[in-house]
């Protein structure tokens, strides 16, 4: 198995990565979340992550910006009737660490919010990795469970505001620190914090 190339981007589009490593030009499929990431360091070198799915007819590779991202492709692929495909367009909608904190807290309608996802989906997801996904550290430090407040002020600050989750969930943290009870409040001073960076 291949498991990472670091080459130059020739070519970026909204799924394909093409990376030039020795004068081969290795295409790679990739999400939403790694094409963004991929797009602020196209200069000189990068190091992608790869998965090669093997069918009988085709050779595919898929690429990752991070090790946690491939992680989670290997376990949603795991899933019966989640393909590669659909595993990519899952991670293109919602962090490793989102994911797992969503099917350890039995969250069916988090996931339900992913594009691709119905209900039956969702509920197989639970169901099947409940159990794998708790094994795996997709971070520094396990995701805290967020109150009903703290998950309504994280949705504004994610969806509405384009805050990354990882910013949403220091400054909600800092928010919630400092005393703050309201979800109007918190997601006030959270942009507070935010804004200030």
């Amino acid at each position: 198995m291949i498991d990472y190339i670091e080459g130059n981007v020739t070519e970026l589009t909204d799924e394909l990565l093409v990376l030039d490593k020795d004068g081969i030009g290795y295409q790679l499929f990739v999400s939403r979340t790694s094409q963004e990431s991929l797009k602020r360091h196209r200069e000189g070198l990068i190091k992608v992550f790869t998965y090669l799915h093997v069918r009988e007819d085709e050779l595919t590779l898929y690429g990752f910006s991070t090790l946690e991202e491939r992680k989670l492709f290997r376990l949603l692929i795991s899933v019966s009737g989640v393909g590669p495909k659909g595993a990519l367009s899952i991670l293109s909608h919602i962090s490793p660490q989102r994911f797992q904190e969503s099917v350890l807290g039995e969250r069916r309608d988090l996931l339900e919010e992913v594009k691709g996802i119905g209900r039956k989906t969702a509920e197989r997801l639970i169901v099947e990795l409940k159990e794998k996904i708790g094994k795996i550290s997709f971070g520094p430090e396990p995701m805290q469970q967020l109150s009903n407040r703290e998950e309504m002020a994280f949705r504004a600050l994610t969806r509405n505001l384009g805050f990354s989750e990882s910013e949403a969930r220091r400054a909600i943290a800092q928010a919630k620190s400092a005393g703050v009870q309201s979800t109007e409040e918190l997601i006030k001073r959270a942009i507070a914090t935010l804004g200030t960076r």
